[in-house]
């Protein structure tokens, strides 16, 4: 068989015909693919989850409820700008082979198929799309990891000889992986499925099983990434956490944000995605809490100052969920990036105006206008210095304590604790004398090479 080059074009085949019975039996009515998950349907996030891989043509299959589910299909379309073509399946009930058989005078192959009950991380599906073009047969993504996997019981297990499948089914033994519910066909499938299906069998599975005893069929292993079957309220449930402790995850955050804020955030974000409530809304939220804190600050009161230091943490909790909250529904954009990087700056401003003004009707000196003028400057520029020093060297400064020391979370986690210990200006200057260290520091090592 001839090695293949992929296109960036390829068309993926959404199977969304199913009933999705199980689904349903905890009070969800709706066809499966309009079943809501974290502000989108089951179908949108499917939909929006491959466009993101670079995938641009797009078939759904649809059975059961077709007009509604075909209706809503095309809606998103629309809402999306998606080149998508609805096809019927009006054999839906033999098994989901039979609707990637109904794409066979519609599209050439070859194609990536994928279910619209399974969830996956972005990252997850933009890799299997990058493996593939190496490949030279029918692929099925599968999960080394079984341990991990939800309901391993209702799992389709495969069994493999290095990169090729040998045998695929719910109850084989042994086993090595688990079907993804991620494929990429070529040609050769369709005989497949059409003979598994004249044997009884018209489930992809059974294609698949046709394909592997001729040693036609391979595997790529994803190790890395979330994703899960969505076939119960249960595995809806697992679903929301699993996307919502993914978009919280980040190698490029501080140790308070990891370890207090996240906790805060994903259960907020969880509330938000429900809403019309967009990430620049949020951003701008945060902003707004912080320029409160800094007018309290700037009162001078005991309780006012209390107040202010809870709406600093408020803010910076609030300031996380708003990439949360465009990642979960696919709204990120550099537009929102640089909306939300710019409050960031003019929110630390407020913070510091607030508590000089404060701190200098006590102190009627020049001093306390110059400390709070080298504290917006050390703020400014920790993230300044590291955000130059990325785009000049072209790899990012060491994470190292010191970097952890100087990010924006614990910096307003530490003038919370301030504001509530009634100190918050030396606590500010105390920071700003630290990051004005560790920059120095970072351009001593770095001219030292």
């Amino acid at each position: 068989m001839e090695k293949r080059n992929i296109p960036k074009d390829f068309p993926v085949v959404i199977l969304a015909a199913g009933e999705g019975s199980r689904l349903r039996k905890g009070g969800n009515h709706l066809p499966k693919p309009l079943a809501p998950l974290l502000g989108l349907t089951l179908l949108e996030r499917a939909l929006l989850t491959w466009k993101t891989a670079g995938v641009r043509r797009f078939y759904v299959v649809v059975g059961w409820e077709g007009k509604r589910v075909a209706a809503h299909a095309q809606e998103l379309a629309k809402r999306h700008g998606l080149d998508l073509e609805v096809v019927e399946n009006p054999r839906w009930q033999e098994g989901n082979g039979t609707s990637v058989l109904a794409v066979k005078d519609r599209t050439p192959a070859p194609f990536f198929v994928s279910m619209v009950d399974h969830v996956f991380e972005p990252s997850l599906v933009e890799g299997f799309v990058q493996q593939v073009k190496d490949k030279k047969s029918t692929i099925i993504a599968v999960d080394p990891r079984v341990t991990q996997v939800f309901d391993l019981a209702d799992a389709t297990k495969v069994r493999l000889e290095e990169d090729r499948v040998v045998d695929i089914g719910k109850e084989i033994l042994p086993y090595h992986a688990v079907d993804m519910g991620l494929f990429f066909c070529g040609p050769e499938i369709f005989q497949a499925l059409e003979k598994a299906k004249k044997e009884g069998d018209g489930s992809l599975t059974g294609g698949v099983k046709k394909l592997a005893a001729q040693g036609e069929m391979c595997a790529v292993k994803l190790e890395e990434g979330f994703w899960t079957d969505v076939d119960t309220p249960e595995g809806l449930e697992y679903a929301q956490k699993g996307l919502l402790t993914c978009v919280a995850r980040s190698q490029d955050e501080g140790w308070i944000s990891r370890h207090f804020n996240r906790h805060l955030s994903r259960w907020i974000t969880a509330r938000l995605a429900s809403t019309s409530i967009t990430p620049n809304l949020v951003t701008f939220l945060a902003f707004a809490l912080a320029v409160a804190a800094g007018c309290l600050f700037a009162l001078g009161k005991l309780g006012t100052t209390i107040l202010a230091a809870l709406l600093v943490q408020a803010a910076s909790v609030v300031d996380g969920c708003d990439g949360e909250l465009a990642r979960i529904k696919f709204m990120v954009t550099p537009w929102g990036a640089w909306w939300d990087t710019l409050l960031d700056r003019y929110a630390d401003g407020a913070i510091v105006l607030g508590i000089t003004w404060e701190y200098s009707h006590g102190h009627g000196e020049a001093w306390p206008w110059i400390l709070g003028l080298l504290s917006f400057l050390a703020f400014v520029m920790a993230s300044y210095a590291k955000k130059e020093h990325a785009l000049r060297f072209g790899h990012p400064l060491p994470r190292d304590a010191g970097d952890k020391l100087t990010r924006r979370d614990l910096r307003l986690f530490a003038i919370s604790v301030g504001g509530l210990l009634n100190r918050p200006f030396p606590t500010m200057v105390a920071l700003a004398a630290m990051s004005h260290l560790w920059i120095g520091w970072m351009l001593w090592r770095k001219r030292k090479g």
